[in-house]
């Protein structure tokens, strides 16, 4: 697996190749949602998208490259819907903005049940793969967190002695361990409960009074 920390097109701030090619778009995203980065084939992907290894080498210098930019380009989308909806400034605090984003969550995987195929997928990665994202984009995820949870703090809705990396630790390690509690056949109502059962857990512990 190539050391090189991100895509050699975002390293140049060019486009996204993956904007441009529909057809490798598809492609990827149907093999990367189907099966984990190291059993995915670069070769049925090629097959898939009617590209030539050389066109797909002048683009991109491996298969991780492919999938960090399918990851980017996915995660575009998910971003467009969070401004579109302008979740922060409409949700009143901490826990109704991430259940919004929760719904977003599910629109997107409405619009295609391989963007939530695909987030599976990420979930269950082994760690060199998940050490590449991070040092490839840094942890997102704990970065939006830690942002709600300054807010939730300023507001009150925190206790403000609160560290607040020890509440994203909280928050996120349950949200990495959410997907072993959410079936893939589950309906959106009953995943908007399980989503609803770890906020309550996480506004009330797990205590009896």
């Amino acid at each position: 697996m190539s050391e090189l920390l991100m895509p050699k097109w975002l390293e140049t701030g060019a486009k996204n190749p993956l904007d441009e090619s529909p057809a490798l778009y598809e492609a990827a995203l149907m093999e990367f949602a189907a099966h984990s980065f190291r059993d995915a084939s670069l070769n049925e992907i090629l097959k898939a998208a009617g590209m030539n290894k050389g066109s797909f080498y002048y683009r991109f210098r491996d298969k991780m490259e492919l999938y960090l930019s399918l990851l980017y380009r996915v995660g575009a989308e998910k971003l467009r819907l969070f401004q579109e909806h302008d979740v922060s400034r409409t949700s009143s605090g901490f826990f109704d903005e991430f259940r919004n984003m929760a719904l977003i969550g599910l629109k997107l995987a409405k619009k295609d049940a391989r963007f939530a195929a695909f987030s599976r997928r990420l979930l269950q990665e082994d760690a060199q793969v998940r050490e590449r994202i991070t040092a490839c984009f840094g942890d997102m995820r704990a970065s939006l967190l830690t942002d709600m949870v300054e807010r939730a703090k300023d507001s009150g809705e925190f206790r403000s002695e609160l560290k607040t990396e020890t509440a994203v630790f909280v928050i996120e390690t349950l949200l990495t361990h959410m997907d072993e509690l959410v079936p893939a056949d589950w309906d959106d109502e009953s995943i908007l409960g399980a989503v609803d059962q770890l906020l309550d857990v996480v506004r009330f512990g797990i205590c009896g009074k």
